[in-house]
């Protein structure tokens, strides 16, 4: 089933979004540079759907985005946080819904993880089945690849980006837990950065 937020013709850059503080910098990112995006969020039965949903909604309401939604109808499987092939199964789904007009696909990996998904060599090898796939007509990007997380929340304090309208939780979706991986960064970050209105997420 594929659904949309919002309108807005001639998509030219599609991000994946996942509704957390790496999906609103990408937004930010393209739209600074003056790029039309269209946001692709995805349902594979994480249990944070619902929290990701609300703040993609909020950030298609707050930038006046495109974001469509798709849900795969299958739960991927989950290792200690880990979903393997995620990152590869949505931009290949991606591309294969939106090929027809070309373009590029965008994705909020950064650096500091240790997931292969999250690496250089998964951009290049992703590359070269577009290229396979699609013959040079589709580009994969990954702006922040090099940027560690804290990286991601100074580019966000210096472009006002509304962080606390973002959800990052990886179990549940009515309120943060505070003690996943996702929760746990932003309290760090927060520590750093205390003007910003990062701490109310906590509050339930």
């Amino acid at each position: 089933m594929i659904s949309s937020f919002a309108t807005q013709p001639d998509i030219t850059i599609n991000l994946l979004l996942g509704g957390g503080i790496d999906s609103a910098a990408l937004i930010a990112y393209y739209l600074l540079r003056g790029a039309i995006v269209r946001g692709i969020h995805f349902n594979y039965g994480q249990p944070s759907i619902e929290g990701e949903r609300r703040s993609i909604l909020a950030l298609s309401q707050h930038y006046g985005i495109y974001v469509t939604t798709v849900d795969l109808g299958f739960s991927m499987t989950n290792t200690q946080g880990e979903y393997p092939c995620r990152n590869a199964t949505m931009l290949l789904t991606a591309a294969s819904i939106f090929s027809a007009k070309g373009g590029i696909f965008s994705i909020g990996i950064h650096s500091g993880t240790p997931y292969y998904d999250c690496s250089q060599l998964f951009m290049v090898d992703t590359q070269r089945l577009f290229e396979g796939y699609f013959s040079g007509t589709i580009q994969v990007e990954a702006p922040f690849l090099e940027f560690t997380k804290k990286d991601i929340f100074e580019f966000c304090h210096l472009n006002q980006v509304p962080i606390e309208i973002t959800f990052s939780c990886e179990r549940r979706g009515d309120y943060p837990c505070g003690k996943c991986p996702s929760c746990k960064d932003r309290r760090m970050l927060d520590e750093g950065y205390g003007n910003l209105p990062i701490a109310k997420y906590f509050d339930n």
